[in-house]
């Protein structure tokens, strides 16, 4: 039984180790650190913008999940306010539509410290939820008909760390 108890608690904590790639910039740290010729100062600079911009994207997140608070107590309120719930969505577009202002500015702001070779290379590289070694997109979680889980939705992206459950 000590045995099956220790494999157990091993393997959680091995589950719960983050992926790779799998950080909320969508991977950012697995292309800088690869961009071909990078000086130790583009370096340094993209670390701190990276530092800076997930700051940033944080209070944002933060912010979406308090306004998600509200609208579950909206949704699930004895008269439901249909004002209230479509001014909380519309805040809460606001604020994803912010964060990807942001996230465009992020990567041009890298973009302009890298030499014409880099960029060439950090274009082409891949974005996303991508892992290392797959294909992007891989692990996605696909859409099923009539807001079902589809066959691989049920448990895809749910448990791994950086996954932010809907509504």
């Amino acid at each position: 039984m000590l045995a099956i108890l220790m494999l157990m608690a091993t393997g959680t904590d091995a589950f719960s180790q983050r992926g790779q790639g799998m950080d909320r910039m969508g991977g950012m740290e697995q292309v800088c650190p690869n961009i071909p010729n990078l000086t130790e100062e583009q370096s340094q600079q993209i670390t701190q913008l990276r530092t800076a911009h997930l700051k940033e994207m944080q209070s944002h997140r933060d912010q979406i999940d308090v306004n998600r608070a509200q609208y579950r107590a909206l949704m699930r309120g004895d008269r439901a306010d249909m004002n209230a719930i479509n001014g909380n969505i519309d805040e809460r577009t606001a604020i994803r539509n912010e964060m990807e202002k942001k996230q465009a500015a992020h990567h041009q702001a890298i973009r302009s410290l890298l030499t014409e070779e880099q960029r060439v290379w950090f274009d082409s590289a891949p974005r996303g939820f991508s892992r290392a070694g797959a294909r992007p997109g891989q692990g996605m979680r696909q859409a099923a008909p009539y807001g079902g889980r589809g066959a691989r939705g049920a448990g895809v992206m749910r448990n791994r760390p950086g996954f932010r459950r809907g509504f």
